[in-house]
């Protein structure tokens, strides 16, 4: 057998720490500048592929990329030691660039595999053995490299130039190291700078007021947000909430990496579903869904963009700001075309071959806050709550804490298996697909309700705390039997007893007169029997239908009944 060519290089690029970078705002430009924070990392790692790029071509080589966006770039390359060596200097030059604007808040990740490809199969030098020949072994080798590169961050800086690491500088004239003096805090990294040592020809804007300054690159952000805010007439924080909570939206993409270490048949097919990946949620989510008409609520008609700012979407992260209750609606509208998108995307998972084909899906979560609640502390419950709706079977969304199902369960045949069947207070049948929409349902028939019968019928806000309190004595429940102690179920008689006596004022309908008012009366009365014999008795209902008091109740402060 000869000897196999390993000709071409698989090149990938990571720009590390994303998330709490882009986060992490601080000054009064904060509303700005979070959007042209978004832009700059966007700008930026575009910045960092053309120079990889010209470096390969620079060295005789050509490439071809094959994805740039979300934090990654990759591309092929032919093979050559004077291409990888040309690489391997381009990469530290571009991490000492980075250090000494950012000093770690950012970190990139350069690395690159030499591959063969034969009939369709793909194969890295030295992993020859590896019993996965599709693309995904490119992605996974390159990845795993990654990995290992963000364990020793900064090894290389610190090997070769120490005192940039460590914050001092050698003066080569008076040969002796510069200490103290001139500690200043960016403005918008919040991160502690000796001026004194930074470059001579160094660019920056002193606040002495403040004790502030601004690096070239926090300055390009600002600008960059203030160019977009007039461009895209982007609002305040307090604008977006329009009087009510900020909604802060983080959603990702379920199980991606794992379609990518699976693979595709060609290098081609990569790109396409790349290519289609990255233009629906970098265009499609901006351009047409934030376009589109809302359908239901006080808001019909109205667009989205008028409520939403989509802060970041970059490879299949989303992070979103905007009214609470429009954030909700946006995040199931995203999830609804993603799972659109991507209908005819299903593949076999070859590592799980006997198991049924898996599906793209989304995941997100949300935290609502007050608006001038700190961005960066918002981001991160947001992003707990997207971790949350994550764990388990995924498709998933959480709020209030409670992470609910989007996912549409299907027999063999293709018939949906529903959820939930049931009848409601009017004798209609109903058949729920998925947990989501069970909430939605409740908060739907809650906020009518209250907002319809409160004055003349007596249907209050005070069922919806009750039911909130017997969702949380049931959670405590479940902690007593972690713990190992017996659990307290008196709850449940009281949960009886309380929705019988509150359904006391309608349990006489039938003596009602006036036939409207019966019907009124006849309808209460069923829907709080419902809710006492049916549907609060199961642990899962009650947990559900809590989720869907809670938000029925934010609405209605903002309601006059």
């Amino acid at each position: 057998m000869a000897q196999r060519e390993y000709n071409k290089l698989f090149v990938g690029g990571d720009l590390s720490g994303i998330q709490k970078f882009l986060y992490n705002i601080t000054s009064k430009h904060a509303s700005v500048s979070l959007k042209g924070r978004s832009a700059f990392l966007s700008n930026y790692l575009r910045e960092v592929c053309n120079k990889v790029e010209d470096t390969i071509e620079g060295y005789g080589g050509t490439f071809d990329e094959l994805y740039c966006s979300g934090g990654k770039f990759y591309l092929i390359s032919n093979n050559t030691q004077a291409i990888a060596n040309a690489i391997d200097e381009c990469t530290k030059l571009i991490k000492e660039k980075l250090w000494e604007e950012h000093r770690g808040q950012l970190g990139l990740n350069i690395s690159y595999v030499a591959f063969a490809e034969e009939g369709g199969e793909f194969y890295v030098e030295r992993h020859e053995d590896e019993l996965n020949t599709t693309s995904g072994v490119l992605w996974k080798y390159v990845n795993a490299d990654f990995a290992r590169q963000k364990g020793q961050k900064f090894k290389d800086l610190i090997l070769s130039h120490p005192s940039k690491f460590f914050g001092f500088n050698y003066d080569e004239d008076s040969k002796e190291l510069i200490v103290g003096g001139g500690h200043k805090v960016c403005a918008l990294t919040g991160v502690e700078f000796d001026i004194t040592k930074l470059e001579k020809k160094a660019k920056y804007t002193i606040d002495d007021d403040k004790n502030l300054f601004y690096l070239p690159s926090a300055i390009r952000q600002i600008e960059e947000g203030e160019r977009l805010r007039q461009k895209e007439g982007l609002k305040t924080f307090e604008e977006y909430a329009d009087g009510s909570y900020l909604g802060i939206l983080r959603m990702d993409v379920d199980g991606m990496g794992k379609r990518f270490i699976v693979g595709f048949p060609t290098i081609d097919e990569y790109k396409r579903f790349s290519e289609k990946s990255r233009h629906f949620f970098e265009e499609d989510i901006k351009n047409k869904l934030l376009l589109e008409e809302i359908e239901d609520g006080s808001e019909k008609g109205k667009k989205y963009k008028q409520f939403l700012n989509i802060i970041y979407a970059g490879g299949d992260d989303l992070f979103i700001v905007g009214r609470w209750d429009i954030v909700i609606d946006f995040a199931k509208l995203i999830h609804d075309r993603t799972i659109e998108k991507f209908k005819d995307e299903s593949y076999i998972d070859i590592f799980a071959p006997d198991k049924p084909k898996r599906s793209i899906s989304i995941s997100g979560g949300i935290a609502i806050v007050k608006p001038k609640f700190p961005i960066a502390k918002a981001a991160d419950m947001a992003g707990d709550a997207e971790e949350a709706a994550k764990q388990g079977e995924k498709n998933a969304f959480n709020m209030f804490g409670r992470t609910i199902s989007w996912k549409t369960n299907k027999d063999e045949s293709g018939n949906i298996n529903y959820f939930f069947v049931f009848k409601d207070e009017n004798g209609s049948d109903i058949s729920i697909i998925h947990e989501y929409d069970y909430v939605s349902y409740f908060k739907d028939k809650f906020v009518e309700f209250v907002t319809e019968y409160h004055k003349d019928y007596g249907f209050s806000k005070s069922i919806l705390h009750k039911i909130m309190l017997y969702s949380n004595i049931a959670d405590l429940n479940k902690e007593r039997k972690a713990k190992g102690l017996s659990p307290n179920y008196s709850y449940m008689w009281h949960m009886s007893y309380y929705l019988t006596r509150y359904m006391d004022k309608w349990k006489a309908f039938g003596n009602e007169r006036n036939e409207e008012k019966r019907k009124v009366k006849a309808k209460l009365y069923r829907f709080c029997k419902g809710l006492r014999d049916d549907y609060l008795p199961k642990n899962r209902h009650l947990e559900l239908i809590a989720v869907a008091a809670r938000w029925a109740e934010l609405l209605l402060q903002d309601k006059e009944y």
